[in-house]
């Protein structure tokens, strides 16, 4: 595989391209599908593939190549097609190498699990000791090998391995919770946990009411708090800045979140997405993003750094730098602490399809789902349903008023990207309004 990419660089180069990136990634993942309490269908992949990223006279061009033994017959396709586009003058190049990595290898556990069953059975366990009456999710077990290599002296091997399971109880069509389990050692792998949460969840949102429009003092629990870190995190890229979809341009230096929020990038740390290197082969490293509010940074490949007269964070996407994972310093209250807050408001445990007004004011809507629930003096009074959220992601950041000690890391398709470790949060003057019916 190393030679592989080393070819392709080799390649695009005597075709007189003046960078190249090849990524060679060997992935071998399984899955098991569940549905109505059972296993409906396993899948088991072992694939290799090649992302490869040409500049030939600052024009680019990025694909993946799919059958490795006609590498170079895609090269010359490649570089074919960078001759017939046009220039992009914001290119700046990519880093220049060698670096030397952190040494690090997958939880031998993880590699040599072969059955995941268990793990789906201990998940709907937990959920109908709840009272669930039918469960369905995924259960992944990932593991992929990276050989880069590029035309400017970078060679890199990373092998990653994790685990994850997404579960979705329901009591009713109406009352369901959702739970999260992901790790990259099998001893901190909680499937039981995360069915026990969703059905927990599901069977305290029995008979829903339709909510009403307001401003609410709102306690979101991990997995929708999770999602709006995600996107401060995708909205601190200085691509996305560069391009007018941030809320957070010209405010490096400005206060863009309360003093109880600091957060923070982290490709090293010990995550599902925890990676040696970035897409040009920059060693992963943390980077403070917001301290005590203060926003200190955004994210930079070697492009974006140069046209803010900064260093890469390590951040890259060739084309756009996003996040690797998410960090928010946790706060100093326990679970029932971080309840207790809540006077009289309400307790958000997901949602889905978060959509911008705004992209530049940071105005949004996003649809809570799962459990809905009508909190006093942090106890549960009632269930709800037929709401939105529509505020401005700026406010809710600035308006965030205690944190929980205890972040749990948390990733899901629908809204959190990259994965985000994140406590319950109690945020303050939240907008909701009727959802339509």
């Amino acid at each position: 595989m190393e030679d592989i990419a080393s070819r392709i660089v080799d390649k695009a180069v005597s075709l007189g391209c003046q960078d190249a990136v090849a990524d060679v990634i060997e992935n071998r993942s399984y899955q098991i599908r569940f549905a109505r309490n059972e296993a409906v269908i396993s899948n088991q992949w072992r694939e290799s593939s090649a992302s490869v990223f040409l500049v030939h006279d600052r024009r680019v061009v990025a694909t993946d190549i799919k059958d490795l033994t006609k590498a170079d017959e895609a090269v010359e396709r490649l570089v074919k097609t960078a001759k017939a586009s046009q220039p992009n003058p914001e290119y700046a190049g990519i880093a220049k190498g060698p670096f030397r990595y952190a040494r690090t290898r997958p939880d031998p556990k993880v590699l040599s699990l072969d059955e995941g069953g268990k793990y789906v059975e201990a998940a709907v366990g937990g959920a109908v000791d709840q009272g669930a009456k039918e469960c369905a999710g995924s259960f992944w077990k990932y593991e992929d090998e990276h050989f880069l290599a590029t035309s400017n002296g970078v060679e890199g091997h990373d092998h990653r391995a994790s685990l994850y399971l997404s579960i979705r109880a329901l009591v009713s069509l109406e009352s369901s919770g959702h739970g999260i389990a992901c790790a990259t050692k099998l001893s901190h792998f909680t499937p039981e946990k995360a069915g026990q949460k969703a059905g927990h969840i599901a069977s305290l949102a029995r008979a829903p009411k339709s909510g009403k429009a307001g401003r609410y003092t709102v306690l979101f629990d991990p997995l929708i708090f999770g999602s709006l870190t995600d996107q401060v995190g995708g909205r601190l890229s200085a691509w996305a800045v560069l391009a007018g979809l941030s809320p957070f341009g010209k405010k490096v230096g400005k206060r863009v979140a309360s003093p109880a929020l600091t957060l923070y990038d982290d490709g090293s740390a010990d995550s599902i997405a925890r990676k040696r290197f970035d897409a040009e082969g920059v060693p992963t490293r943390r980077n403070v993003l917001v301290n005590k509010g203060i926003l200190k940074t955004y994210l930079h490949n070697t492009s974006t750094a140069k046209k803010f007269k900064t260093k890469t964070t390590g951040n890259a996407g060739l084309v756009s730098p996003d996040s690797h994972a998410v960090f928010v310093k946790p706060g100093d209250r326990s679970r029932d602490e971080i309840f207790s807050e809540v006077k009289d408001g309400l307790w958000l445990t997901n949602t889905w399809y978060t959509r911008y007004q705004s992209y530049v004011n940071g105005d949004l809507s996003t649809i809570p789902r799962d459990g809905i629930f009508h909190i006093r003096n942090g106890e549960v009074v009632g269930a709800l349903k037929d709401i939105r959220l529509t505020d401005n992601l700026l406010h809710l950041m600035k308006n965030i008023v205690a944190l929980g000690d205890e972040p749990e890391q948390m990733m899901w398709w629908g809204e959190v990207s990259v994965p985000n470790f994140v406590p319950y949060a109690v945020i303050k003057d939240v907008g909701i309004t009727k959802s339509a019916e």
